[in-house]
Order: C-alpha cells, then structure tokens, then sequence
C-alpha cells in the first residue's frame, strides 16, 4: 500500500515537472519565432531650394489670402469599420 502510494506521488510529481518544462519551452518558442514589430520608416530628403525663396513666396497679402486646408475628422468612425465588441460581464 504504500509503495503504491509513493510510487503515485512520483508519477504526480514527475508529471508536474514535464508539464513545467513543456509550458517554458512553448514560451521560449513563441518568443524567440514571433514575428517583431517592422520598425517606423523614417524618410529623409534634402530641398533644393534656398528658404529664403519660401520666405520671399509667402507675401503678407497671400497669407492673408491663403484657405486653410481640410482636417481629418478624427472623432467620427467609419461606416465600414466595425468596432469589437466586448463581452458583458
């Protein structure tokens, strides 16, 4: 009776500790094979022209005369996008 029940808590524990290493080796895994976030494009590009031109360009009379351009509208959804749901609790 008792190596019988000894012999069941080495099962149990040998069992735990597969279980462990399977659980650190399937981590490892997805850590090391997840695919990384594609770092931010940075773009840089030299001007040909002189400021001093942009500055001669923008008279007092053509920025009082220049319309503002167009801003996205940033708190409204899109029709076709849909937002998840969460689940109640």
């Amino acid at each position: 009776m008792m190596s019988r029940q000894y012999r069941l808590i080495q099962l149990s524990l040998a069992g735990a500790i597969l279980l462990c290493l399977l659980v650190g080796v399937y981590l490892f895994a997805g850590k090391r094979f997840s695919r990384p976030d594609p770092p931010a494009t940075i773009i840089k590009h030299s001007v040909d022209k002189p400021s001093d031109e942009a500055l001669k360009y923008w008279t007092a009379d053509k920025m009082r005369k220049a319309k503002p351009a167009d801003l996205p509208h940033v708190g409204t959804r899109d029709q076709g996008k849909q937002q998840p749901r969460r689940p109640s609790d």
